[in-house]
């Protein structure tokens, strides 16, 4: 029998991103059959899991980027062949044949988006990649920017695309959230995210004298720097900061947003885009990073530093119901084909290739 570990301790920290990639896929691994594999989720000891995990749980104390990890970890891995490191990169001292998820490259793209100890964290992480059995990508474009950095050899790169984790419901459509139409960005408040010209644009929209540009995400590096920057623009009043939001809320919020902005400068993969296409509401993104390959001919596309633009796209959908129905009916249909049953067995199989 293989053992294979998968390297659940971030849920400790994080519960979007990566923290909802191994909460699925852990769900959708334990669906499927395991002929001489078994897998365990690794979970910090110390608790953080949003509930019970669908997989066998092995506990362990070695904090997630800890000083003391190159030390714990090993421990906690015994017995295991093979393990599965979601956070890009396999940690200091670890021995065990690994296989490592490279969720977005921004860190290489843009740099200057991340903190000191976020940088060093993913230089580490990047020459670890070298000792890796296999690393699996969520996009092309991931694996070309890996591949022409010659990071990677190509062989030992699998792309496997993530799939929505939120579907909406009626009942998520039903109590309204906000007393007023709004438009709806989500995730963390950090430069990749493109917040300020996206407040810039917002307010110079006919759409923000009537609606409200929500924020649903956490305060991430330069955050509060960025979020005192959207109090100067125009029609500041009109952009509101929610936080951190429940999935639950998140559906909700989701489901009855006229239309969804991801005006980000990269993305890995760009998930909240796909989350808000299963919901049927339309998207408004950048044409950059792994983006367009999520939504495809499904949303209206701008560029990155095109302020202009941004606001004439929310001023476009605002004013016509027709195109946003069709977005919103073009979008499900395309959500449809990302199945994190599809993930999984995708995953499995590279498992059963390097253990």
């Amino acid at each position: 029998m293989t053992r294979v570990a998968l390297d659940g301790r971030m849920l400790r920290h994080d519960r979007a991103g990566i923290g909802r990639y191994i909460w699925r896929l852990q769900e959708a691994l334990a669906t499927l059959p395991q002929d001489g594999i078994e897998i365990e989720l690794l979970a910090d000891r110390r608790g953080g899991l949003p509930s019970r995990p669908s997989l066998p749980m092995r506990p362990a104390f070695a904090p997630v980027r800890g000083r003391l990890e190159r030390f714990l970890l090993p421990r906690a891995l015994r017995g295991i062949d093979l393990v599965h490191y979601p956070d890009h990169g396999v940690p200091n001292g670890v021995r065990t044949p690994a296989v490592v998820s490279v969720h977005d490259i921004s860190f290489l793209t843009h740099p200057a988006t991340h903190d000191a100890a976020s940088r060093r964290h993913y230089a580490r992480a990047t020459r670890s990649w070298r000792r890796a059995r296999a690393v699996v990508v969520p996009s092309e474009h991931v694996r070309a920017t890996i591949v022409g950095r010659d990071l990677v050899d190509e062989a030992r790169l699998t792309v496997i695309p993530y799939a929505p984790g939120l579907v909406a419901t009626n009942d998520a459509r039903r109590e309204r959230v906000w007393p007023g139409p709004f438009a709806l960005m989500v995730g963390t408040i950090q430069p990749r995210k493109n917040v300020e010209l996206t407040a810039q644009a917002f307010g110079a929209s006919a759409f923000a004298r009537q609606g409200t540009l929500l924020v649903a995400g956490a305060l991430g590096y330069r955050g509060a720097e960025i979020v005192r920057g959207v109090r100067t623009k125009r029609r500041s009043d009109a952009v509101r900061f929610l936080g951190r939001v429940s999935d639950e809320m998140l559906v909700r919020l989701l489901s009855q947003a006229e239309f969804v902005l991801m005006p980000s400068l990269d993305e890995g993969f760009g998930l909240p885009a796909l989350e808000a296409m299963a919901c049927g509401t339309p998207v408004i993104a950048t044409r950059v990073g792994t983006v367009p390959e999520v939504v495809g001919e499904e949303a209206l596309l701008i560029e990155p530093d095109d302020a202009e633009g941004l606001t004439e796209a929310i001023d476009r959908l605002a004013d016509d119901a027709d195109l946003r129905a069709a977005l919103g009916a073009r979008g499900r249909a395309r959500a449809k084909g990302f199945r994190w049953e599809r993930t999984a067995r995708e995953t499995l199989a590279v498992y059963e290739a390097n253990a």
